[in-house]
């Protein structure tokens, strides 16, 4: 039997499109144990085996992999579904549970709206399950959750339409933005590069070139209040936007080239948790602390406010080793913490 094209169902006049798919659906619903001929000629409503046979056949010759396995007394042949054919529109378990991950970290690490576009994609996912891997999938949801990003609010469809449409065509843009702190929203004639989404700070970045300014700009994209894409095509710094965006870190981000960050971190679950996960920081290493109790990190940056919110959350297990500038600035940054819990007389606060 020669193997049928992507997407099509072939019966190739030995067994009817509607069987298949009977057959097909009962072999995944069988699971781990699988289904025997004669189970399968049953529930398929009293077929001789031959016709059973060639529907297995024909599953195989379009893409289905089965495993056989003898079970029972006397032993007979179990068929269990590794892969179905190549037309399966079936969603597996695994599959739906990548979507609902996908849209849960999104809401920590980007916006809500991203999941709302994954949920109605998990809706028409949920169409093709069957009964079986529905169920497990409901019984595995329960189990999953995600937090340490940020719930961003939701932006409207005219805020991220339009921003889609300008970074496709690489449009001039007229964005509208609310700055932190600043008491009226300003006016950014800009030409979009990428959207970023970060997990050190939550949320979603727009990346963008400013023409008049010559600078690249970082817009949290929960702050602008509108966008208008307009006719002209826009132009950037290829290989400046490229670097900015590889090493922004926590939403900071600069022009200047990045600059290597080292850093001593003390104690055996930090040594642990970076062999096993190592954050995803530009160009991150890890080298041996020598006396066994450390560890020696390294990543590279572009702005210091990035790179320092990361090494702070370590506290007193972190020593910034270079560049000097961040060594400073950290220090004073733990200065003032330290003052802020101590009295005016220098006695600790409820001593």
């Amino acid at each position: 039997m020669s193997p049928a094209r992507p997407g099509a169902i072939q019966t190739q006049g030995l067994v009817g499109s509607d069987r298949l798919r009977e057959a097909l659906l009962l072999l995944r619903e069988a699971g781990a144990e699988g289904i025997s001929r004669e189970k399968l000629r049953l529930r398929m409503g009293g077929l001789n085996l031959r016709t059973v046979d060639r529907a297995i056949g024909v599953l195989e010759a379009q893409g289905a992999q089965f495993d056989r396995h003898r079970r029972g007394s006397p032993a007979v042949i179990h068929f269990v579904l590794r892969k179905g054919p190549t037309w399966d529109e079936h969603v597996s378990s695994e599959a739906r549970m990548a979507l609902r991950v996908a849209g849960l970290s999104l809401a920590q690490c980007g916006t809500l709206l991203w999941q709302d576009q994954l949920e109605a994609l998990e809706a028409f996912a949920s169409e093709r399950m069957s009964t079986r891997d529905r169920r497990l999938f409901e019984n595995l949801k329960k189990a999953i959750h995600v937090q340490g990003g940020a719930d961003d609010p939701i932006e409207a469809p005219d805020i991220l339409e339009p921003l889609l449409r300008a970074l496709e065509g690489r449009k001039e843009t007229e964005v509208v933005y609310q700055a932190a702190g600043a008491p009226a929203a300003t006016l950014h004639h800009v030409v979009p590069y990428a959207l970023t989404h970060d997990l050190f700070s939550g949320g979603t970045f727009l990346l963008v070139w400013d023409p008049a300014k010559g600078l690249p700009k970082h817009l949290r994209q929960n702050r602008i209040v509108s966008v208008k894409v307009l006719s002209r095509t826009g132009s950037f710094p290829e290989e400046l936007m490229a670097r900015t965006a590889r090493y922004q870190i926590g939403g900071w981000t600069s022009a200047g080239a990045p600059f290597r960050v080292e850093a001593l971190v003390r104690g055996a679950h930090w040594i642990q948790a970076f062999r096993e996960a190592p954050p995803a920081l530009p160009d991150f290493e890890t080298f041996p602390g020598g006396d066994g109790e450390s560890v020696r990190v390294a990543f590279r940056a572009t702005h210091p406010n990035g790179a320092a919110r990361w090494l702070m959350q370590f506290g007193a297990a972190a020593e910034i080793l270079e560049p000097a500038f961040l060594r400073e600035e950290v220090l004073a940054q733990f200065r003032k913490a330290v003052a802020a819990y101590e009295r005016v007389d220098g006695s600790p606060e409820g001593a």
